[in-house]
């Protein structure tokens, strides 16, 4: 158990020889000076409220001052008038907390209530302070680390109930901005066992906002406002939420869907009965989740998320993910592109990878792989004209091997092509040729590129190249005779048209790779005697024979 310190503040109604400052009536008998200021105990006075009824309960609150220190509260009635025979006496005896202390138990205030013992009466009230001065000294509590009071009260509400009991926790903020109080009914019990499973969702960061008063018959909420109060019997009316901690029921506006990331984890953990976990996990998630959501968050906790919980937010949260994805790309490119890189990356990449990438950042490097991704998924099919520019002008100042390639294709593919060919390392030359015939995106001879003809007749050739003629000519127009002797296994298989024609582009050049001549002459001495185009191609061959000669 740690050992955690409080102030103490006590407050009755006595008679004039029991009080400090020699009057009677209601007053503050003793406060830690050491920890207190009287403007702090002025404030506090006005919350510790106590009016007798048939029940007369011991009551329970749960506040922060204004200056941030943590309120955990007990009044009990007093049994006895006062002098001139007024009932209605009672005592209040408050711990306060720093707000380090409060999160030492993850501000949980039934914890509290179950592990000390507060002052019920004046007379113990008096052989703790110090009558002459109205000090009393701070005290040390032996607090458990962890408490199953709220996972135990928890258990008993219905998936749905508790789900609406946990929204209205992790909505405190709005809830005490428009002044909306949750009135919560039933035995003294009921009502701290449904707040205590209110509790069960919220992190430690949000619990001190949850402010409680569990009997607050006859109080102000104007006056003296409580994000939740209980009370004997239902209200008349309830201006807000209705908890009927007997029933375990929470009537009040449908919440509608979960709205932050918190939120959406929470409710999923409610439904599939994970309590255990939430309370394990709650202050972690929550961190994360707030992050995911771009708000202000606990780094420590964030850090030491483990996989589970980190796995468990971002699966419940694709949305969040996404916006957030968006944040982190829209850093690095321009916004014609953040949506179809940011898409390709959370398509593509594993949840633990990509929360490890969002937390550290991505490179732009791989920002332009997810692009090129994307468009290949499209199979290259030219995109909107603002992401053209955008692409341009990412490109104009980082490298890529591809993407310049393509850039060029869809922006013309006769004119600026050929030079982002020839400028194109071999790999990157490679890849974009094969991508280019499998998928047939333009005429295949447009792919050629000086240097680069074996790497193209490696490729086109495999793909069961025709127009063997063209080709031919394509690479003597490039100068790069010796390549066609990659053509001399393909000759054979020629109609007489290709071979005559081949014949005819060799016919006066000297360059010729000897390999190729040599099965030009053998297609053309097979061809079938009886065709009269034969005939001339035989006599054309001898004649370029005898030159040869």
């Amino acid at each position: 158990m740690p050992t955690i310190q409080a102030w103490q503040h006590i407050y009755s109604n006595v008679e004039k020889e029991q009080s400090p400052h020699r009057q009677g009536g209601f007053q503050t008998l003793f406060y830690s000076k050491a920890g207190l200021t009287p403007a702090e105990v002025e404030e506090m006075e006005s919350r510790l409220l106590y009016f007798p009824s048939q029940v007369e309960p011991v009551k329970h609150l749960f506040f922060s001052t204004s200056s941030g220190k943590g309120v955990i509260a007990q009044i009990v009635a007093l049994p006895d008038p006062d002098q001139f025979g007024r009932k209605g006496r009672y005592l209040a005896h408050s711990l306060i907390f720093s707000p380090e202390s409060l999160a030492q138990f993850e501000a949980d205030p039934f914890r509290v209530f179950q592990h000390f013992h507060f002052i019920t009466s004046v007379k113990e009230a008096l052989s703790r302070g110090n009558f002459q001065n109205g000090d009393i000294p701070a005290v040390t509590l032996q607090i458990p680390a962890a408490s199953t009071a709220q996972l135990e009260a928890a258990r008993t509400w219905s998936p749905a109930e508790l789900t609406k009991l946990a929204l209205l926790a992790l909505r405190v903020e709005r809830q005490t901005q428009n002044r909306e109080a949750i009135t919560l009914t039933g035995q003294p019990a009921e009502i701290e066992s449904a707040l205590a499973a209110s509790f069960l969702a919220a992190p430690t960061i949000l619990r001190p906002r949850c402010a409680f008063d569990t009997y607050f018959y006859r109080c102000n909420l104007v006056a003296t406002y409580f994000w939740a109060v209980g009370l004997p019997e239902p209200p008349a009316s309830a201006r807000f939420a209705l908890v009927d901690g007997g029933a375990r029921q929470a009537r009040w506006e449908e919440p509608g869907q979960p709205e932050t990331a918190y939120e959406r984890w929470a409710v999923a953990y409610i439904s599939a009965g994970r309590l255990d976990q939430l309370a394990r996990q709650r202050d972690r998630a929550f961190a994360l989740a707030e992050w995911l959501d771009g708000r202000d968050y606990q780094e420590s906790l964030v850090a030491t998320a483990p996989g589970e919980v980190i796995e468990a937010v971002l699966e419940v949260n694709p949305a969040a993910v996404q916006a957030r994805l968006r944040r982190e790309v829209g850093e690095q490119l321009p916004p014609a592109l953040v949506q179809r890189a940011a898409d390709q990356l959370y398509r593509q990449t594993p949840g633990l990878t990509l929360y490890n990438y969002l937390r550290r950042g991505f490179t732009l490097a791989q920002l332009l792989n997810a692009l090129y991704d994307s468009y290949a998924e499209t199979a290259f099919k030219e995109p909107p004209g603002d992401e053209l520019k955008a692409l341009e002008k990412v490109l104009a100042d980082t490298e890529h091997p591809l993407l310049p390639l393509f850039l060029a294709y869809w922006r013309n593919p006769r004119q600026r092509l050929p030079q982002a060919l020839e400028q194109a390392d071999e790999a990157a030359y490679r890849q974009f040729a094969e991508t280019a015939l499998t998928l047939k995106l333009l005429d295949p001879l447009n792919l050629l590129s000086r240097g680069k003809e074996d790497i193209f007749l490696e490729l086109y050739l495999a793909t069961g190249a025709e127009n063997m003629a063209e080709l031919a000519e394509a690479l003597l127009e490039l100068d790069a005779p010796a390549t066609l002797a990659h053509l001399n296994d393909y000759v054979a298989k020629l109609p007489a048209k290709e071979l005559k024609r081949l014949a005819d582009l060799v016919e006066d050049r000297t360059d010729i790779p000897d390999s190729f001549q040599a099965a030009l002459k053998k297609a053309i001495a097979a061809l079938p005697p009886e065709r009269s185009l034969t005939d001339k191609l035989q006599a054309l061959w001898q004649r370029v024979s005898r030159r040869e000669d």
